[in-house]
């Protein structure tokens, strides 16, 4: 490895000790923790339930402007997920960072907003507002994969929907058991009820089409 090489890695490895650091600081390693599973859990939700829509409602005859449309929908809240989250968990964050080194130095008597501890805050806040936003749109982009494939003919938009909705249900369950690890109790009993989670919202969408008559 090359001197300027070896530098940019140091100054990588320092810059992600440094952001380590601010976490342990402010107890963002546990906060990013709960955004990470419980956004992205928001994701596989949102994109099961446009998925079985589009399943249920695209006319098997012509199915290239009703699969499209669910396409650039899918598309378009993963994108919106994203900024949403980004946006809106960097504000609120924040702001609670910015009062709880306020009332801190107000108890103290100083001035913290220059401290290691605000210093902490800010970086805090950019980091959980980043898993905030890409927890949603990495778990939709990844159910969403094998649609990806349907306008090159690859796979069959039926299979292709059918492989994206087992997607969801398997990260549902895979969701339920990293709450599971957290939380230091059975695995599979968090996984079964995430995935139950999923299966209910399926069942009051096939309700709802049946009673409305929508894939008739």
């Amino acid at each position: 490895m090359t001197t300027g090489g070896k530098n940019r890695s140091e100054e990588e490895e320092g810059r992600i000790a440094k952001i380590m650091r601010a976490l342990e600081i402010t107890h963002g390693v546990e906060i990013a923790r709960r955004y990470l599973a419980m956004n992205a859990f928001d994701g596989a939700l949102t994109m099961l339930g446009l998925l079985l829509g589009g399943l249920l409602t695209i006319n098997p005859q012509n199915p290239g402007p009703g699969f499209h449309a669910i396409l650039l929908g899918a598309l378009g809240t993963s994108i919106a997920m994203a900024v949403s989250g980004l946006s809106g968990s960097y504000l609120a964050e924040s702001a609670e960072r910015e009062r709880e080194v306020e009332e801190i130095g107000r108890a103290m008597l100083t001035d913290m907003s220059h401290s290691m501890y605000a210093k902490a805050s800010k970086t805090t806040s950019v980091v959980v507002a980043i898993v905030d936003g890409a927890s949603p749109a990495v778990a939709a982009l990844i159910i969403m994969m094998p649609l990806l494939f349907v306008p090159s003919g690859i796979i069959p938009y039926q299979l292709a929907f059918l492989m994206s909705i087992g997607a969801s249900l398997l990260l549902l369950f895979l969701l339920g058991m990293f709450l599971g690890s957290i939380s230091k109790k059975s695995m599979i009993r968090y996984g079964a009820k995430t995935l139950f989670a999923g299966l209910v919202t399926a069942l009051i969408l096939f309700l709802l089409a049946w009673t409305t008559g929508v894939p008739g």
